[in-house]
């Protein structure tokens, strides 16, 4: 993946700019889902857990998704919070892998259930292509100008990495992808990618930390849609 102009990188493992998107997320959210009050609670994760590059993930629950109902993510609240004409069909990517929905503004909304391993994301050494011959989704480890480990709502470990660059003169375009990874206590955790692609000049291109934002909000949703009163870590 090429760097953007300004080659900047930006490795955050502590609270960052993505810990204020989550909370700015999550109270867009609230009210979406209430919490299962009955059978296992999530932990409450803690917050020093985000600077452990060695930490261990449970993997003894079932995906959130299963391969092959990732499109089922895509309900109208998704669809208003990814900027997705309701009218538009969620389309599956490779059969039992993922599925996505092009959004305005030049906007795709990719949900899937990668092979990964989500401890793979945490110590940013993941591959580009996880078996399935998919790496449009992917965002390279090595170029990515934004990485940084947070957590969602204290209850799920997430890894937000993400670039943004232009490619041509002034007819060229501008690129801005953001993924970001969940783990949800299962081998395969859920991978959300918004990638925006629009002229250069055109003066809806995002920043890689609109993008992100974007993509938490998706991603909030989802969780409380698929996953009420879930977590990394249930008890």
């Amino acid at each position: 993946m090429a760097q953007s102009h300004s080659g900047a990188r930006r490795d955050v493992t502590g609270p960052g700019r993505l810990v204020a998107i989550v909370v700015a997320a999550l109270a867009a959210v609230t009210g979406c889902a209430a919490h299962n009050t009955n059978g296992p609670h999530a932990a409450t994760l803690s917050q020093d857990a985000v600077r452990d590059t060695y930490l261990r993930f449970l993997t003894n629950r079932a995906p959130v998704l299963a391969p092959g109902s990732e499109c089922t993510a895509f309900t109208p609240r998704v669809h208003t919070i990814a900027g997705v004409p309701q009218d538009v069909r969620a389309t599956p990517m490779v059969p039992g892998h993922g599925c996505w929905a092009g959004g305005t503004h030049g906007t795709v909304v990719s949900v899937m259930t990668t092979a990964t391993p989500f401890g793979s994301f945490w110590r940013r050494d993941y591959p580009n292509d996880d078996g399935s011959g998919i790496t449009a989704t992917m965002v390279d480890k090595d170029a990515a100008q934004l990485f940084e480990r947070f957590l969602i709502d204290n209850r799920y470990y997430a890894v937000g990495a993400a670039s943004r660059w232009t490619a041509g003169l002034d007819s060229g375009t501008t690129k801005t992808v953001c993924m970001l990874v969940i783990d949800t206590g299962a081998p395969q955790p859920l991978l959300i990618n918004l990638t925006q692609q629009v002229p250069h000049t055109d003066p809806t291109a995002r920043t890689v930390t609109q993008q992100c934002a974007t993509a938490v909000s998706v991603a909030t949703a989802i969780l409380g849609e698929q996953d009420p009163g879930g977590g990394s870590h249930m008890s």
